[in-house]
């Protein structure tokens, strides 16, 4: 089975070609708000390196979020019209979730952090051991320093952007080596392939990105001058 993975949560734009739980190609784009300008063509690139066409696919892989309101709308949105025009099935595939998957050697308690706005954070815990990432709360929002507080020591805290990490001082929590991404296409082609193993697609016509929080759009300030003409 080969699939195509996008994934377009945070800054870095991200693609990938999956044979078979294999990896093919991968590129990562770290840039901010490149996305709608450089993901069809990081696509086309991608594909032409592997020697594969859209037909040559068996299906694709989105991240769905949380993360940049954006950059997932762009991603998931790029990934339907390629399922609509190939016939493609389309799995989607939870961030924080792909996060927890790049935790490949960890063993023991660990939770994956994505900034959301101002002082909150998107996050979710996980209990993994050498095979297995299992999930043991629901995804929530919340206040970076009492997420912090809250979280056990011996912890492993997988955050991004990577300065984040230093909101989350306290005594006895770890962290992954910087020289690994905390999130890439190839997590997101992974953790899709094996949905797409289990016949768990979409429906293209009512998927939606995975916000978890409204839209919230930033406020611009300005100054005016309110001073009568002479």
């Amino acid at each position: 089975m080969k699939i195509l993975a996008v994934d377009t949560a945070t800054e870095v734009c991200g693609v990938a070609v999956l044979e078979d739980d294999r990896l093919v190609v991968e590129y990562r784009i770290q840039q901010r708000n490149v996305h709608n300008e450089k993901l069809v063509a990081a696509i086309e690139t991608l594909l032409a390196d592997a020697s594969l066409q859209i037909k040559d696919l068996d299906g694709l892989a989105a991240a769905i979020g949380p993360g940049s309101f954006t950059g997932l709308r762009i991603g998931l949105s790029v990934c339907k019209g390629l399922a609509f025009s190939a016939n493609l099935p389309l799995a989607i595939v939870n961030t924080l979730d792909a996060m927890a998957h790049e935790a490949h050697f960890w063993k023991g308690k660990l939770c994956a952090v994505i900034k959301a706005r101002a002082e909150e954070v998107y996050f979710a815990t996980y209990e993994k051991d050498l095979h297995e990432v299992r999930r043991t709360a629901d995804y929530r929002i919340e206040h970076v320093g009492t997420l912090a507080r809250a979280l056990d020591s011996g912890t492993l805290v997988i955050v991004y952007p990577p300065n984040l990490r230093s909101a989350f001082s306290a005594a006895g929590l770890l962290f992954p080596s910087l020289e690994r991404p905390v999130l890439s296409a190839l997590s997101i082609a992974q953790l899709g392939y094996r949905k797409l193993l289990r016949n768990e697609s979409v429906d293209l016509q009512t998927v939606e990105p995975f916000y978890l929080k409204d839209f919230q759009p930033k406020r611009k300030a300005h100054n005016y001058d309110f001073t009568a003409p002479n």
